[in-house]
């Protein structure tokens, strides 16, 4: 997926709403999300008694668009890749030989990106210094949308 994108929950949740940020693919590429952003969307909009940001942004719009994003994140389309740790837990596992100290989320994002051959995207709301940081060291192109 050379020059393509990851991204977090809040993008991919933009995505699947029908606006995905014009800034997010300049040069085209594909789209690849983690298993743990995916989670974390999963899990946000499987339980209504959770208000967060993206819970607010699904209850914004009408009773059939939000069948339909759900619809969505539970057959992910074909044209968002989700990464498997079947292929990036043993480069996790060497990450963390190596010196990384970051959260599981962090890790699996950096290792899902140099895997991939991809550019971080992720919404500011999810700013992430470690991740950041560790992005720069390791030559991986990462930056924040304002979404």
């Amino acid at each position: 997926m050379s020059n393509g994108v990851l991204v977090d929950d809040h993008i991919l949740l933009r995505m699947l709403l029908g606006e995905e940020p014009r800034e997010l693919r300049p040069r085209g590429g594909g789209v690849a999300t983690t298993g743990l952003w995916y989670h974390r969307l999963c899990r946000a909009l499987a339980d209504q008694a959770v208000v967060g940001s993206m819970s607010r942004r699904l209850g914004g719009v009408s009773p059939e668009v939000a069948a339909e994003v759900i619809a969505a994140v539970l057959e992910l389309p074909a044209s968002i890749e989700l990464v498997s740790l079947r292929a990036i837990g043993w480069p996790m596992g060497e990450l963390v030989r190596d010196g990384a100290r970051l959260n599981l989320l962090s890790l699996e994002a950096l290792t899902a990106a140099r895997f991939l051959d991809a550019e971080i995207c992720y919404a500011q709301a999810n700013e992430n210094e470690p991740l950041i940081d560790a992005a720069h060291t390791h030559a991986i192109p990462i930056r924040s949308l304002q979404i």
